[in-house]
């Protein structure tokens, strides 16, 4: 997913917030489902969301207001109650940034259910290595 560092986006000293990454990482991993078929609003209609049950970002370089980046997400662990993402986010050649979320499937209630057989099945030919 291509983007562009919007000036909303970054901080006092005009670099993009270390907050923005984590909305990115989101738009990238829907995107990555939508890619492959796959609709995150069908998911939740069938009564599950993938909760964020954890996510970090490792910081590699700076980027600043309207610097164009590309996020990659990777589905690289799949479980019927835990799905993990890898990012990579770069400016050209250059490694900006890197990040790993974990998701747990949870019902309407918030309690953890698992992840419908549908979506599994569908998804457990896209996960690499990380």
């Amino acid at each position: 997913m291509n983007l562009r560092v919007r000036f909303a986006e970054t901080d006092q000293m005009g670099v993009a917030h270390h907050s923005a990454y984590v909305i990115w990482f989101e738009a990238a991993r829907v995107e990555w489902l939508r890619e492959r078929g796959l609709d995150y609003r069908r998911l939740e209609a069938g009564g599950v969301s993938l909760a964020v049950s954890a996510i970090s970002v490792q910081y590699h370089r700076s980027s600043r207001f309207d610097d164009e980046l590309h996020v990659a997400a990777a589905l690289t662990e799949l479980r019927s109650r835990r799905v993990r993402y890898r990012y990579l986010v770069t400016r050209g050649e250059e490694r900006v940034a890197t990040g790993d979320s974990l998701h747990t499937p949870v019902d309407p209630n918030g309690r953890v259910t698992r992840l419908p057989t549908v979506w599994l099945e569908a998804l457990e030919k896209h996960v690499t290595k990380p």
